[in-house]
């Protein structure tokens, strides 16, 4: 009977590990709430045209540092005031965000390509490659990521394109690690050493089998480096060697209304927030991703 019972049962269908990977996702709370600003604030900064009818850059002085909506004297027209030129502070906001979006992403594909590449070979390769790659990062390490930006920055210029390439050659160095780390992990597996038996090329190995495997914790790392970029950019705008005028991003927002900090506080605390939330999102977004393709890993 029992054998009976066992041939008449219905089989029990494998779940792929996609689809393991995505029902750990759905349930991810930290997914579903950063992913939802971080969603919100990309949404907003490419549809900024449709979301109001402001010139972020024209000025009315006839309006300059008008309160926001929620202050007795504040107007729609204006929901979160205008700043010291009379510029509507919503649209500067939007169209803030789009700078500051752009120069997170651009940084984190230069340093990631720099990073992925230079990790890969020391961990496939290893040996002298692996020293002199150590030897790069090393010297990389000792040198401080926000002086040397300021530094470069002030002696080649302030220009968006250039602040990129500069914040994107400085933030390689984790992607470097973890990289090299999950590679040498990766290198000794049997599917590697089958790929070496039949004669793959190593071009073949290195993208169509390593370079698939350690795309988690390469994620992982690209939202940590995509705040830190962001974070960066900011911080060099404050300090008045970031993106110059007329572009304009959260940090330079700060940076102009740095002297009424007492007097209209909220020209500091909306760009803050918002910077704020994007960066909470962002990491959010990264922890949810490495609970997902880490879960033996989470605490």
């Amino acid at each position: 009977m029992a054998s009976i019972a066992s041939a008449t049962a219905a089989p029990v269908l494998a779940l792929s590990p996609g689809r393991v990977a995505l029902g750990r996702t759905l349930r991810h709370g930290g997914f579903w709430v950063g992913g939802g600003i971080l969603l919100v604030i990309l949404v907003a900064a490419i549809l900024a045209p449709l979301l109001t009818a402001h010139d972020p850059t024209w000025q009315d002085l006839g309006k300059r540092l008008v309160p926001p909506v929620w202050d007795a004297r504040g107007s729609w027209e204006h929901p979160l005031g205008t700043d010291q030129l009379g510029r509507d502070y919503l649209a500067r906001l939007i169209y803030g965000g789009r700078i500051s979006l752009l120069i997170g992403f651009a940084t984190v594909l230069i340093s990631g390509a720099i990073g992925t590449a230079l990790g890969i070979a020391a961990g496939y390769w290893g040996g002298r490659v692996d020293l002199l790659i150590n030897f790069v990062l090393t010297i990389r390490l000792t040198l401080p990521v926000v002086l040397v930006a300021l530094v470069v920055v002030a002696l080649a210029g302030n220009s968006l394109t250039i602040l990129m390439l500069v914040i994107g050659l400085l933030l390689w160095d984790r992607f470097a690690i973890v990289t090299r780390s999950a590679t040498q992990q990766i290198a000794s597996r049997e599917f590697i050493v089958a790929a070496q038996a039949i004669g793959s090329s190593t071009g073949r190995i290195l993208f169509k089998e390593i370079l698939p495997n350690i795309t988690g914790p390469l994620i992982v790392v690209a939202s940590v480096e995509l705040a830190h970029a962001i974070l960066l950019e900011a911080a060099l705008s404050f300090l008045g060697l970031g993106v110059q005028p007329p572009l304009f991003t959260w940090g330079l927002m700060i940076a102009e209304a740095k002297n009424q900090l007492f007097f209209r506080p909220w020209l500091i605390a909306v760009p803050g927030a918002a910077l704020v939330a994007l960066i909470f999102a962002i990491n959010l977004v990264g922890d949810a991703v490495r609970d997902v393709t880490a879960p033996e890993g989470r605490a």
